[in-house]
């Protein structure tokens, strides 16, 4: 019996490990994978017999396991801090299969340099960063780099507040930002990706999280207790929904996360509802609602324990050709492999099938 449990309940929907009825699930998967530190591609195969390995190599570079990086669409990009305190930005596109790198620091190698954020799009690349002062206030700064010159130019935007994260939106950046000198509140500020220039800014409180880019464009900002969405392009505050107490989706704790059109996919800290810190989750914006898919209500405790060995979730993605929710996790007992496994979502949740991976899945592009 497969149960799906909703953010005000649970309800039993479907029975069946294994669908005979489905369409040919055919799908091809490009999924990144962490393995001893570093970070490196799986490429899947998948119909409805099953998902497995393709032997072939792709050619994404084997990178360092970084701190920070930045999705956007089939893109995939990389701040790599380098010994002599220079660093680069690579940019892989997984639909192409091409890797476009650049040079961030060079003029002057400051360690101490500290940066918070990167982000992307078309041919600029941007980083917010903070040098720090011993004598007076520490200093802000964007930089926006041109991809298309080499060696690369770039333009530095003074900043009045502290930077803590950069996205990209119809040619427009917006930046996440902390007055941690006067009010110690939040701001939205959207900028010219271009100049710089500031062209709107919102005030948004105190316990921001994160923002996001939801399915339509909109900038989604994530507070414990409710999130807000503002209109990408007026800047105006739309919906706020508030959550109820100890039913809160909790997507603005997570470190990755998938949008549909009106929903995200995500890995969500699972507190007394399993024995597994993350569960996959799903919200759906239109219904104000988390359907979360427990892997206990889905798998024996042999599947979990010893045919899948599931320690933890570490991505949720979604198929949308085939409706198909995937779930990629780490195994247990340290051995730096992991897996992936598909299921239909509610209103008929089954579980279809699964394949071992060599490596923890982080991220997956679908070809």
């Amino acid at each position: 019996m497969f149960i799906a449990c909703f953010a005000m309940g649970c309800s039993e929907e479907g029975v069946g490990d294994k669908i005979d009825e489905s369409p040919s699930l055919l799908a091809d998967y490009t999924v990144l994978v962490q393995k001893d530190g570093v970070l490196k591609t799986a490429l899947l195969n998948a119909d409805s017999d099953g998902i497995t390995v393709n032997s072939a190599q792709s050619d994404f570079e084997v990178v360092p396991m970084p701190d920070l990086s930045y999705r956007h669409g089939s893109k995939l990009g990389f701040y790599i801090p380098q010994v002599d305190c220079s660093a680069k930005i690579s940019i892989h596109d997984f639909s192409e299969d091409t890797v476009v790198h650049t040079t961030v620091f060079t003029e002057d190698l400051n360690c101490d340099r500290d940066v918070k954020s990167i982000a992307f799009s078309g041919n600029k690349a941007l980083v917010a960063y903070v040098i720090p002062s011993e004598t007076k206030k520490d200093n802000y700064f964007l930089r926006i780099l041109d991809l298309t010159k080499s060696p690369s130019s770039f333009t530095d935007v003074v900043l009045s507040k502290e930077p803590k994260q950069l996205l990209v939106s119809d040619n427009k950046v917006f930046l996440l930002s902390l007055d941690t000198d006067i009010t110690n509140k939040y701001a939205l500020t959207a900028l010219n990706m271009d100049s710089g220039a500031v062209t709107h800014e919102v005030i948004l409180g105190d316990d921001v999280l994160k923002i996001s880019k939801d399915g339509m464009g909109n900038i989604l900002v994530s507070y414990p207790n409710l999130h807000s969405i503002i209109d990408g392009n007026t800047m105006i505050l739309g919906i706020t929904t508030n959550y109820l107490l100890g039913k809160e989706p909790k997507f603005g704790y997570a470190k990755s996360e998938y949008f549909g059109e009106q929903t995200i996919y995500y890995p969500m800290a699972s507190g007394s509802k399993s024995s597994y810190p993350n569960i996959a989750a799903v919200y759906d914006f239109k219904e104000n609602m988390s359907v979360l898919y427990i892997y206990e209500n889905f798998l024996s405790p042999e599947q979990r324990d010893l045919k899948y060995e599931i320690e933890d979730t570490t991505m949720v993605s979604y198929d949308a050709k085939n409706n198909l929710i995937l779930i990629g996790y780490k195994k247990k007992g340290g051995s730096g492999k992991g897996g992936l496994m598909r299921i239909k979502p509610i209103p008929d949740p089954k579980f279809l099938d699964n394949v071992d991976l060599d490596g923890i899945p982080m991220e997956l592009f679908s070809n």
